[in-house]
């Protein structure tokens, strides 16, 4: 939130409007109630989230009007939709009469109204490739005045409970659909004054103006964590940080950390962190102390919560934490702007802005009794799916730790790679593999050779169609499971030309032949696909210079050129093309597609 006056954010979000591009992406609003007066709030809300967005509202209660038909919403070609419907809009019975109702009744009313949201979305989503949200159910209103109705386990509350629920699963089994919180805004703000009984009856604005920041807050976060990735690793500090105190003048014994005030704050605060290292957001430690002291006070300290085994990188010395936060990005090989730096030192924050102005920085407030709540607020954090492969991301960071060290104690490339008995799993994309192949396609940079985002939708209907093969590619060694490292799209362009569309691999398996599998996999399904050539392309990107010359050297020869930095390589594969590295275990049935196709 802003902390701006109503006039101040007024003044801001028309400036705003005069200087936003033509092309900024339009937030379309379609709610049974009036909410233009959101609009200076999102606008502004957007622009500090570093989001921004053009609202648009459609006019209230025409939902369906606006939807399922050639209207003024598909005009503005939006970015964002958001579909906001109140029980009490769609069903004003259940505001006065739900007491006297049937739970039957009570249930089949509650289905009819989830049943329209999820035709809305539905139907829109067919429409558009715009990011939807749908507002869940809620009547907090009248809740205070049925303290009884809890204890009903067919009453009113229970039963919208069931139908949130039922929502979530039918929205989920839409492509970048999500339900948005609307009740969670409201309990936040508080039920009692949320509403603004002249402006509902006068105007039909549902909400007081005073909590116009604080939904915005809500939307445009909410917004954010579905279109642009969280942060991947959390650096942290230690002293006053993790624990209160100087861990080199007071000693393992003297911080204060666990127990009473102050020390159960950083106790609450690491499990915090803790949550999210579980959900595959990593840990690392970037601290001015002696390397070995913190080594034994994460290991013996009875009250740490964060233990050695729980952080991808430490790095405890007396360098500037700007290198140390370069020497972290390199070691788990990730972008600077992939981490958010957590000090609770002002001064060593603004040395971080100013010499790492990529790197994101959480403003811990003076006191720690903010520390969790300002951790909690980040909605650089926000994640809409939690992945099985996010679960296991950190666990795959310490194997990754344990291969580094395996492979120091050997001399030759080629027997580390032996040595790791690597065995790959290939297949196209089903229901189950499409969650992951879509998160590698939207967070892939370095070994992308296009960089072409496509959408959780366009992905699956490719799956689906014959001219298209969606592949992918599972990678396990000695040291664990890897999950899907690979994804490939290949399209079938005709007369025996085959296009790779999207081929990219996950970072921490470059430089173990990979790719090369990958390729000849690739390669067998252009051949299923009847095809004789396989066309590469190659979109310059300024973060994808490891796969500049990936088709040169794997004998295309140039084709054309294209707009834009798009290159085309071409290869013929009518005779077989690529060889299946040697320190890969091939794939059960691999060879006989090899067969097959010879």
């Amino acid at each position: 939130m802003t902390g701006l006056s109503p006039s101040e954010t007024l003044r801001l979000a028309r400036a705003l409007e005069k200087s936003l591009p033509a092309d900024t992406g339009k937030l379309a609003v379609l709610a049974s109630f009036t909410a233009d007066l959101l609009s200076p709030y999102l606008m502004v809300e957007a622009q500090n989230q570093g989001l921004p967005l053009r609202p648009w509202h459609g006019p209230f209660g025409q939902l369906e009007q606006m939807v399922m038909q050639d209207s003024a919403l598909w005009e503005q070609d939006p970015k964002v939709l958001w579909i906001a419907m109140r029980v009490q809009d769609m069903d004003p019975a259940l505001l006065h009469r739900s007491q006297a109702m049937a739970p039957q009744e009570l249930k089949g009313r509650l289905q009819e109204m989830t049943g329209r949201l999820v035709e809305l979305a539905r139907s829109a989503r067919q429409r558009s490739r715009a990011c939807i949200f749908v507002s869940d159910l809620e009547l907090a209103e009248i809740r205070q005045a049925r303290p009884f109705d809890l204890s009903n386990p067919e009453g009113l509350f229970h039963q919208i409970a069931s139908a949130n629920q039922a929502l979530a699963r039918a929205l989920g089994e839409l492509a970048d659909v999500h339900l948005f919180d609307w009740s969670g805004a409201i309990a936040a703000c508080g039920a009692r004054t949320f509403t603004d009984p002249k402006l509902w009856y006068s105007a039909r604005v549902p909400f007081a103006a005073c909590n116009l920041p604080w939904l915005a807050s809500c939307l445009v976060r909410a917004i954010r964590g579905a279109l642009c990735p969280s942060v991947k690793a959390l650096v942290l500090d230690l002293d006053h940080t993790l624990w209160s105190g100087v861990l080199g003048d007071d000693g393992p014994d003297g911080i204060k950390l666990g127990g009473d005030y102050p020390g159960n704050i950083f106790r609450d605060f690491q499990a915090e962190l803790l949550g999210y290292r579980e959900r595959g957001i990593l840990l690392a430690i970037a601290s001015k102390n002696e390397a070995t002291l913190v080594e034994t006070t994460l290991r013996t300290h009875p009250e740490m919560v964060l233990r050695p085994e729980h952080f991808a990188c430490i790095r405890a010395n007396w360098e500037p934490k700007p290198s140390n936060l370069r020497a972290i990005a390199d070691a788990l090989n990730l972008g600077l702007d992939s981490l958010l730096f957590i000090d609770d030192n002002p001064a060593e924050r603004a040395q971080m802005a100013a010499e790492l102005p990529m790197v994101h920085i959480l403003e811990l407030p003076p006191e720690p009794l903010g520390y969790l709540k300002a951790l909690r607020d980040c909605p650089l954090l926000d994640q809409p799916r939690v992945s099985p492969d996010d679960l296991q991301r950190a666990e795959r960071y310490r194997e990754n730790a344990t291969r580094e060290a395996f492979r120091q104690g050997i001399q030759s490339v080629d027997h580390y790679l032996e040595q790791l008995d690597m065995t790959a799993e290939v297949g196209l994309a089903s229901p189950v593999e499409l969650d992951r192949v879509h998160q590698l396609i939207a967070k892939t940079n370095q070994f992308n050779l296009t960089t072409r985002r496509h959408g959780r939708d366009d992905v699956r209907a490719m799956a689906q169609l014959s001219s298209f093969r969606v592949a992918w590619l599972r990678l396990a060694d000695r040291f664990g499971d890897m999950g899907i490292v690979c994804v490939g799209i290949l399209k079938d362009l005709g007369s025996g030309l085959v296009e790779i569309d999207t081929l990219l691999m996950s970072c921490r398996v470059m430089g173990r032949s990979v790719e090369d599998a990958f390729l000849a996999y690739l390669a067998t399904l252009a051949q299923t696909q009847k095809g004789s050539r396989l066309r590469g392309v190659l979109v310059r990107t300024a973060r994808n210079t490891p796969v500049l010359h990936f088709y040169e050297s794997r004998g295309f020869a140039p084709a054309a050129s294209g707009q834009q930095d798009t290159h085309y390589f071409e290869k013929s594969i009518e005779h077989g093309a690529f060889p299946w590295p040697s320190a890969i275990r091939q794939p059960p049935g691999f060879r006989d597609m090899t067969h097959e196709n010879s």
